[in-house]
């Protein structure tokens, strides 16, 4: 399949090399703001992209892009995607999907009427890790708690501090560890759990934004916790508490490197199979071959959970009091 890259930041120059080991797929081209020329010529050379675009109108209109691949600030996934979706294209966009579960149906009801696929690229939700947890909570018994834990010390967190505000704590830009760092463990558990009855996100606020934060998910006899911060660091462990037995997630929730069961009653078995070593990997598989073979149930169900993650993340931060997004003044 044809792809064109939207952005040229850490997140393309990460997911790149491992799009170019997934099957059939090949570079279309690349849309740049002009910003940093350099930096795009240089994607284009080593990953031999066709074409280079400064305009993205021009970019869309070309005839032979198949799919476009969005990885730019969080508050421009909506205007990019709507434009995709009119010019007949299908969609993979980076995590959160959009800002607002508004945006996120009416890309859905545009792409429905265009017949294109679009899909949220959030990693857990495609590892093999993540199909096997969902099928083992049957072993566990009754659940009765989970807490998730993605904390990770980000480098732009001292430039924050010296009020160099870059988008991943830019509030205008729909950053936050929230909507960066702790949508990794609502994706999961959403997933896992479904959709909550209540949400209350505890954050600590600087400048406006949530650097860290705990978010509490109520589901009647099940209660869970999702810890994301990127003012603070953790060996990143989580854990789901059913009566008869534990599991212990190793690791960052994007990644989900391996888990363990513990049974209450003695035995421990411990699970790792993810398919490849890098977590984007899998993720592009699954996604690409979504797309090839047009498998529209798939693609509903995996929209249809997005649009719930985002109902959830819009409510969480609804209860901080926390406004993200372009200023409406």
């Amino acid at each position: 399949m044809n792809i064109g890259i939207v952005g040229a930041g850490k997140i393309v120059k990460e997911a790149l090399p491992v799009l170019e080991q997934v099957s059939d797929v090949v570079f279309q081209s690349i849309v740049t703001t002009g910003r940093n020329p350099q930096n795009v010529n240089e994607l284009q050379k080593q990953f031999n992209i066709k074409e280079v675009y400064e305009n993205y109108t021009q970019f869309l209109e070309d005839e032979d892009l198949e799919v476009v691949y969005i990885a730019v600030p969080n508050h421009l996934h909506y205007y990019y995607a709507q434009q995709a979706i009119e010019h007949g294209k299908h969609v993979i966009c980076e995590k959160p999907f959009t800002l607002t579960k508004v945006e996120l149906e009416t890309l859905k009801e545009l792409a429905e009427a265009k017949q294109v696929i679009i899909t949220e690229a959030i990693t857990n939700l495609y590892l093999g890790n993540y199909d096997v947890l969902k099928h083992t909570l049957q072993e566990i018994g009754d659940i009765k708690l989970a807490q998730f834990n993605y904390s990770q010390y980000s480098s732009r967190y001292d430039n924050f501090k010296q009020d160099i505000i870059q988008p991943a704590f830019n509030p205008e830009m729909g950053g936050g560890a929230l909507m960066d760092i702790n949508v990794y463990n609502v994706h999961l558990a959403v997933g896992l759990f479904g959709k909550p009855k209540g949400v209350a996100y505890f954050a600590n606020v600087e400048k406006n934004i949530d650097t860290s934060g705990i978010l509490q998910l109520d589901y009647d006899n099940l209660k869970v916790v999702c810890i994301g911060a990127k003012d603070s660091s953790s060996d990143n462990h989580s854990y789901i508490q059913g009566d008869q037995a534990t599991i212990h997630i190793e690791g960052p929730t994007n990644e989900l490197q391996s888990f363990e069961v513990n049974h209450i009653g003695g035995g421990t078995q411990l699970y790792q199979l993810n398919q490849f070593e890098h977590r984007m990997h899998e993720e592009f598989v699954k996604i690409i071959k979504m797309i090839q073979d047009k498998d529209d149930v798939l693609a509903k169900r995996q929209l249809e959970h997005s649009i719930a993650v985002v109902e959830v993340l819009e409510s969480a931060l609804d209860s901080a009091n926390i406004t993200i997004g372009p200023s409406k003044s």
